[in-house]
Formats: C-alpha cells, structure tokens, sequence
C-alpha cells in the first residue's frame, strides 16, 4: 500500500464519516429552529383566534378573522385545524370538534405545543387559555391550532441541503489542499528514493538528512546504523580475501616445491626427510589458516554470541591442548588458577584468544623456559596474565607487536609465526571491551626480560 494513499485515506474518510455525523446533528438542529419559527407563528393565530372571541346574548361567539388562518398559509398547502372549547368541561364551542386536546392543560398564559395525530396526518398543535369575560365572571376558553408538518419539513429539508451542499464544497476543497500538501510532503521522500537509486552498488556512505521530515530522521538513522554494518562486514571480507590472498601464497608455493624435491627422490631415507618437512609446513598452513579464519571472525560487525564462562576452566583447557608442544619444545608450562572465575563473552572466540597467547609464549621462548598462566580477580576484576621468562619485547617495538603480519626479530624464536597471534588478541579484546597490556616478564640471567601479556574483563563481567 502506498504512503500516499494510506494518508488519504486516513485524512478524508474520518472527515466524510464527521460530515456525516454534522449531517444528521444538522438536520435535527434546523428541524428543532423550523419548530420554533413555525411555534411562533402558530402562537401567534392562536391569540388572534382568542382576541375574536366574544360573549353576545348569553352565548359564547367567535367571529373568526381571515388573518388568523392567513398568518399560516404556506407555498407546501398546510392543513390549517383549529378548535375553541368550553375550559371547564370540554364542550366545543366552535371549529374541529375532534381535534385532540393537550395531555396537560395550559396553565394562566403559559402556551402548551404538543405534536398529535389528526385524520392520519401527523399534526403540530399549540394550546392556550384564554379568560373571556361575562356578566357571571370570566369564562375559561381553550383554544387550539394546529397544522400539518409538511412546510416545516420543507424547509429544514432545504436549511440541511443548502448546508450540506457547502460542507461538501468545502470537504472537496479540502480534500484537494490535503492532496496537495500529501504530496508536497511526500517530495522529500521520493528524491531520497530517486537518490538511493542512483546510488552505485558499492556506495554504502551513509544517507545525508538534509531536508527530510523529522518523522522520517529515525528512519534514515537506522538505515544507515545498518549500512554501516554491512560496510564493516563488506571491509572485513575484503581484508580476509587480501589477508589470505597475501599470506596463502608463500607457504602454497612452498608446499609445491617440497613436493617436487620429494617426487625427486629416489631413496626411502631422503623422500622420508623432505615428506616431514611437508608435514611441518602443512602444519604451519593450517595454523595460519586457523588463525586467518580467527581474524575473520573478530572483526567488528558480526554479533557475537555472549554467554556466561568460567574463565579458570577456559585457561585449563587451553593449556592442557598445548602441553604436548610445550614438552616438544622443553617448556615448562604452568597453570595458577583460585577457584572459578566468571566472565562473558563468546566462547569460540575467547578460546582462539587465550589459545594464541599460549602459543605465542611458548614457540616464541628457547627451549627450558618457563611460561605461566594466571588467572584471578587481584583488583576485584576477572583477569588473565601469560608470562613467559623468553626474549620478551623491547618497549618500543611492543606496539608495532600488535599490527597484523608484523614479526618481531628474536633469535631463539620460531620463525615460522604469522604474525597474527597479538593482533588476533587484540582484535578480540575490542570486541569484549577487554583491557589488554604488555609489560616485562620474569628476567634471565642472560639478560632477557621475558614478556607478560595481561587482561583485564570490565567490571560489570566479573559476576555471571
């Protein structure tokens, strides 16, 4: 359904269904004012009739003035009835002598409308005393008009027609100025669709407000919170295809090579060291494309499936995955660890957080190092530390160590790192509002200061 429409509708059928209603009170209304100037009129023959009547030889006498029946004559031929009758007991002295008398009889000069029935026609009939004086006293008259009803619907009839007829002039005129300022209203709407669809598919700027109804403001503020998010996911797929596209391709090349050099061989002992040398690097393959596929899903503007953790039991987990690499290597792993330690966050990605961490300390230190996690409330807020007693990171260089690809040179490091460890932390961190810091681990003898890497959940976290 069109907009356009639905404010028509909206507008004029509630004013169709008013004038309606003004119709009907109308029509009541200037039935009640054609009463009222007709009551006048029919008072008035009334009094006339009882100025006519007189009291000659012993006998009541009315000599009945043309006037009083003209006063009432009309271009719709009213039936004009009256009736002069004895006050006291009925009697009529001349006129309609069954013309209905009133339920209640006037009292003094107080005039008495009633509407009756007479010979099948519905009639309006006024009713008054009148006091004629006699040589016994004053006699009491009742005198009666009445008159069918067909000038008075005439002219509300007309009063309500002439009315109507204005209204609906007016509700026309309306309507057309309604319309009108419909569509004027609506203008600004319909360049903002003729401006979207101009836009390029790749154009996801947000949508300027300029000149837009402020009821519409909200609207176009949520479109673009929204075009924003697809922004950030359509930037984050483009980052993911150049981040794989860029670090794929060394290592598949390599896999290739190794692969020839093998086929090359033609004894067991030589194709065995260059299959495991295959195997290493297949192995290198698949953590780097882990580890992309990490990246991918910290990125901002995906939503993130939070829920209630238990971050000791995360860190045990997680060290006890990479106790066989540190054994490989002659690490010494530890896990400190008081009680449970509740936090919030999406569990997939928190394990990839905690998972490189550990990875990093313990391919990145020499072999007998000794590499620790922590995990606690030590200022009433959950938090984990990796310490390591390995080369550690001069302060400078700590927050370039954060960039995505960057290696850091260390000689006792594996070189085979990504450089996507720290900044797939970082990556999670920001999205958890998750504090993290580098600083200096547990010093060696030859000099190295060792790395810690800690964390810090917000406060609100550290209940579930």
């Amino acid at each position: 359904m069109r907009l356009r429409s639905l404010l028509l509708r909206w507008l004029l059928v509630p004013t169709l269904a008013l004038w309606g209603l003004g119709f009907a009170v109308g029509y009541a209304r200037s039935l009640q004012q054609a009463n009222e100037a007709y009551d006048r009129t029919l008072l008035g023959s009334a009094l006339v009739i009882g100025e006519a009547i007189g009291y000659v030889d012993g006998e009541v006498v009315v000599e009945l003035p043309h006037a009083a029946l003209d006063m009432l004559r009309t271009d719709a031929q009213d039936r004009i009835f009256y009736r002069v009758a004895d006050g006291q007991n009925g009697a009529t002295v001349t006129g309609y002598e069954d013309l209905p008398p009133p339920a209640t009889p006037p009292q003094g000069n107080e005039p008495v409308f009633y509407d009756a029935n007479y010979k099948d026609q519905a009639v309006r009939v006024v009713a008054v005393m009148h006091l004629l004086p006699t040589p016994a006293g004053p006699q009491r008259l009742l005198v009666q008009v009445a008159e069918t009803l067909d000038a008075r619907h005439q002219l509300t009839r007309r009063i309500v027609a002439d009315s109507a007829a204005v209204q609906l002039l007016l509700i026309g005129l309306a309507a057309a100025l309604i319309a009108f300022g419909v569509q004027r209203g609506l203008a600004p709407l319909a360049r903002l669709r003729q401006e979207v669809r101009q836009r390029a598919a790749t154009d996801l700027t947000p949508i300027a407000t300029a000149g837009v109804p402020a009821e519409v403001t909200p609207l176009i503020e949520a479109i673009n919170v929204h075009t924003e998010r697809q922004r950030e996911l359509s930037e984050a797929q483009a980052r993911f295809v150049a981040n794989a596209s860029h670090q794929l391709k060394t290592p598949l090349t390599l896999l290739r090579a190794q692969i020839g050099h093998a086929l090359m061989q033609t004894d067991l002992p030589a194709m065995r060291a260059v299959v495991a040398e295959l195997d290493a690097s297949t192995e290198a393959t698949g953590r780097m494309v882990e580890q992309l596929l990490a990246l991918a899903r910290s990125e901002p503007g995906r939503l993130l499936a939070i829920e209630a953790l238990d971050l000791a039991e995360l860190a045990r987990e997680i060290s006890f995955e990479m106790l066989a690499v540190a054994r490989a290597r002659g690490i010494d792993l530890g896990l400190e660890a008081d009680g449970p330690v509740p936090v919030r966050g999406e569990r997939l990605l928190l394990h990839e957080m905690l998972g490189n961490l550990v990875h990093n300390a313990v391919v990145h230190t020499p072999p007998g190092s000794i590499v620790t996690v922590r995990v606690g409330r030590p200022d009433g807020r959950a938090g984990l530390q990796v310490v390591d007693n390995g080369p550690g990171i001069p302060p400078a260089q700590r927050a370039r160590a954060l960039e995505r690809f960057h290696r850091l040179p260390a000689a006792d490091a594996d070189a085979s790192g990504s450089g996507l460890g720290l900044a797939i932390v970082k990556e999670i961190c920001a999205r958890h509002g998750i504090e993290l810091t580098l600083g200096d681990g547990e010093p060696r003898a030859d000099g190295g200061r060792g790395l810690s890497v800690a964390l810090r959940w917000p406060a609100d976290d550290t209940t579930a």
